[in-house]
């Protein structure tokens, strides 16, 4: 999945001129978003090349309505066009900010253009009244323990994609009922891998660890909300035959601070091509970041 010392990689979805591959932490402009391949042995053919820009961990809180970051990503949404816009959870911070997260997820509405469509689901954060309003908001829709299925026609014959959406708390034997067709799993937690895993659900994408948030090395997170250790805080796993996709996330929550951790909106191509690593029963690091 990583291009070989010295190589250059091209991102024909930014419109970026050949760089160097990318390195360290930073993200590439436009900032936050970051492209990856994600090589799976079970996408479909009719479905490689696939685009999904993937926003997680938005925490838009009411004092700090625009951040720098929600600022970034506005202006960076014009420079792409993905398929698919998914958002794996915790869209505020706290009671109080449901005004302010809605009128964020809005103008990201408003700026994003999936040719497919944008879905997301709940996180920790977000309370009933946040999600009451959120399913209301045009060009977007709320999962909660539930699957939908979607035409995709990429020019090489149509095919149905199931999106999986877990509600919270999660329950993915829930969600995933009526996914029958190559699948596309959306959770909050990334310790839903187990689950996913056992299920044999191929493609997960999560988010709450904010990849640590704060890292002592660029490497090691001291703490990840979770049940991961700090060096499993965000990057590419695998378990099985299930990758797992853990963003760092875009957002702070309880410390208004990032260090060694940018925030980061992974773009990602599908490619019909061997699972990277191999099908044991540990969770293995394919890609950090």
């Amino acid at each position: 999945m990583d291009a070989a010392p010295g190589h250059h990689v091209h991102s024909p979805h930014i419109g970026l001129p050949a760089r160097p591959a990318w390195r360290g932490r930073a993200p590439r402009p436009p900032a936050p978003i970051e492209p990856f391949d994600l090589c799976h042995a079970s996408v479909p053919e009719a479905l490689d090349g696939l685009t999904v820009l993937h926003l997680s961990d938005t925490h838009v809180e009411r004092i700090n309505r625009r951040s720098g970051y929600h600022r970034d990503l506005v202006r960076a949404l014009p420079h792409i066009r993905p398929d698919l816009v998914v958002h794996t959870g915790d869209f505020m911070t706290m009671p109080g900010d449901e005004r302010a997260a809605l009128d964020a997820l809005k103008e990201l509405a408003d700026h994003w253009n999936p040719r497919v469509g944008a879905f997301g689901i709940p996180g920790n954060h977000d309370t009933a009244l946040f999600l009451r309003h959120a399913r209301r908001v045009h060009g977007f829709r709320l999962l909660e323990h539930e699957s939908v299925k979607i035409p995709i026609d990429l020019g090489r014959g149509g095919c149905e994609l199931a999106i999986v959406g877990s509600g919270f708390p999660e329950s993915l034997l829930a969600a995933s009922r009526g996914a029958d067709c190559f699948t596309l799993t959306l959770v909050h937690y990334p310790s839903e891998i187990y689950a996913a895993a056992q299920l044999g659900l191929p493609l997960v994408l999560s988010g709450h660890t904010h990849g640590g948030q704060i890292r002592t090395h660029a490497a090691l997170a001291p703490h990840t909300s979770c049940d991961l250790p700090g060096n499993l805080a965000s990057g590419i796993f695998r378990l099985r035959d299930t990758l797992l996709c853990i963003s760092r996330g875009l957002g702070v929550a309880i410390v208004p601070l990032r260090l060694q951790c940018a925030p980061q909106a992974p773009l990602y191509t599908l490619k019909r091509a061997p699972t990277p690593g191999s099908p044991c029963d540990r969770l293995e690091p394919i890609r950090r970041w």
